[in-house]
C-alpha cells in the first residue's frame, strides 16, 4: 500500500510542471501588453522574456517542490531532487514552446 502511494505521488509530482501554465498566464499577458509598444526595443523584450522564463522556472519548481514533498513518504531522496531539477529544465522549455501556439504566433 505504501509503495503504491509513493509511486502515485511521484508520478503526480513529475507531471506537476504543467500546473505552471495557468498560473503564469496572467503574468505573461501583462508582460506582452507592456512590451507590445513601439518604443520597446526587441533586445529589451527578449531580455525581459528570458527573465520571465527564469523567474517562473525557479519559483514554480520551488513551490511545486514544497507542495509535493509533503505528500510523498520519503521527503529528501534522489527522486525528489531529480524531479526538482527536471522541473527547472521542463518549465522554461515547455512554456517557451506552448505559449506561441496558444497565441497563434
Amino acid at each position: 500500500m505504501n509503495m503504491k502511494k509513493l509511486k502515485l505521488s511521484t508520478i503526480v509530482y513529475t507531471f506537476s510542471f504543467l500546473v505552471v501554465f495557468p498560473i503564469s498566464m496572467p503574468v505573461y499577458l501583462i508582460l506582452a501588453m507592456m512590451l507590445g509598444g513601439p518604443s520597446v526595443s526587441a533586445s529589451t523584450s527578449d531580455i525581459i522574456y528570458i527573465c520571465f522564463l527564469l523567474a517562473i522556472s525557479i519559483l514554480g519548481a520551488t513551490i511545486l517542490n514544497a507542495i509535493f514533498r509533503f505528500g510523498s513518504l520519503n521527503k529528501n531522496n534522489k527522486y525528489t531532487w531529480g524531479i526538482y531539477i527536471a522541473h527547472l529544465i521542463l518549465i522554461p522549455i515547455s512554456v517557451h514552446y506552448i505559449y506561441p501556439y496558444l497565441f497563434f504566433r
